[in-house]
């Protein structure tokens, strides 16, 4: 190969070279926020299965599979990477409970409610503006479990959910 042609091919490989390597550089944008929001129906605790050897002491009611579908609700969400998980309950009288899970293992609960809620109209009503709220922080991707439940309130509530990678 002679020079005049060499040349030009390997000045065009240095600024192939010299453009593409920013762009192998640059970091990798976060993904998406992974959000929902549901309403929920459920009733409370039935207190036959409080003597069942179950946990259901409100820090960790939401986790007696027996009580799936009835008293709790439970969304899974798989995450990519590290990040931190908030759910938020609320518009609900009396006392829910969130427990968040991954493999089974309790990773966090919710700040909890006192029974009862804001009295409504002076008449002594449970109101429902009562919240629940829980923070977990994970450092790996994970498969999470949110399971909402209702330990001893009215019987509708909202959810939402969002987990922000960072």
């Amino acid at each position: 190969m002679n020079v005049r042609t060499a040349m030009p091919l390997a000045l065009a490989l240095v600024v192939a070279a010299g453009a593409t390597a920013p762009v192998l550089a640059a970091p990798k944008p976060k993904p998406k926020p992974i959000t929902a929001s549901y309403d929920l129906t459920l009733l409370p605790v039935p207190l036959p299965l409080a003597g069942s050897g179950a946990p259901l002491d409100g820090a960790n009611s939401c986790v007696s599979p027996e009580l799936e579908g009835v008293s709790t609700d439970t969304r899974s969400i798989k995450t990519s990477g590290p990040g931190t998980l908030v759910v938020d309950v609320s518009g609900f009288a009396g006392d829910w409970d969130i427990t968040v899970l991954s493999g089974g293992r309790v990773l966090g609960i919710g700040s909890g409610t006192t029974t009862g809620g804001e009295a409504s109209g002076g008449d002594g009503s449970l109101g429902t503006d009562n919240a629940e709220k829980a923070v977990v922080k994970v450092k790996r991707a994970s498969q999470l479990q949110i399971a909402v439940c209702n330990f001893a309130g009215g019987p509708d509530a909202s959810a939402k959910y969002t987990f922000t990678y960072g």
